[in-house]
């Protein structure tokens, strides 16, 4: 992973000739910080408040949705469980551009265009895989915990916030990392729903740097904007790193 953002931060400091010479170099010549302040023109304070907002709104909505249903899927009784997570399954197949227009034409009746509502629900609603995701690993406890709260005169909801959902703490690491990282590289849909200047966020403002042949700026502004775009991920990755290695690792249990 340190090779392609070494690349990328390198070319970014270089001039527009060295970013295009062939063969390659490693090291710009002089390190050119204008490249950083014609990047900041794009990405100001208000887009990125705009993507952090956006981002954390999506996570924080699916995180209030995905928890409770996970839960009671895995470990309160229900005889249609089975058909339950079958149905949920099914979305995951369907390609998200197969239903862009009817979440488009769904959001307009509503009203939600150039609103945050538009913006956040129709992404945070995606919460198939975040419910399969936690369902498995609640599963994976074992049922003595919920049994020996229940004896103990817990409610199902005091079981899931006391017991349950703090030893959730790597598989919450692991899907807070995806879906942070999922929510602030939308392109399409915040392109179509937010056409308010005000509501920009950073990649549909990144895209004038990113038009090929037809951009008029330098591609190494283009790659410092990627870079100052990649901070915020970054910086989540690095504070939840030691939960999501765990993880991945799948050791729920400590």
């Amino acid at each position: 992973m340190a090779l392609p953002i070494f690349y990328m931060v390198s070319r970014s400091f270089m001039t527009a000739q060295e970013v295009q010479a062939f063969p390659a170099t490693l090291f710009p010549a002089e390190l050119q910080w204008s490249n950083y302040a014609k990047a900041l023109e794009f990405i100001t304070p208000q887009v990125l408040w705009n993507s952090v907002f956006f981002s954390l709104g999506v996570l924080v909505l699916q995180l209030v949705l995905c928890l409770p249903a996970a839960f009671a899927l895995a470990k309160i009784p229900f005889r249609w469980t089975g058909l339950v997570l079958a149905v949920l399954v099914v979305p995951m197949f369907v390609p998200g551009n197969f239903t862009l227009i009817p979440t488009f034409v769904i959001t307009y009746q509503l009203g939600w265009l150039n609103s945050w509502a538009g913006l956040i629900v129709p992404v945070a609603a995606q919460i198939a895989f975040g419910v399969l995701l936690f369902r498995q690993f609640f599963a994976g406890l074992p049922n003595g915990l919920t049994e020996a709260a229940r004896l103990d005169g817990a409610g199902w909801f005091r079981v899931f916030w006391s017991v349950m959902l703090p030893l959730a703490k790597p598989a919450l690491a692991t899907y807070c990392s995806i879906t942070f990282l999922g929510a602030w590289n939308q392109y399409i849909w915040p392109l179509v729903t937010a056409t308010d200047p005000g509501m920009t966020v950073i990649n549909v403002a990144l895209a004038p740097l990113a038009a090929g042949q037809y951009s008029t700026a330098s591609p190494a502004v283009g790659l410092a904007g990627a870079a100052i775009a990649m901070l915020p991920v970054l910086l989540v990755f690095l504070a939840l790193q030691k939960w999501y290695v765990k993880g991945v690792a799948g050791s729920g249990l400590e």
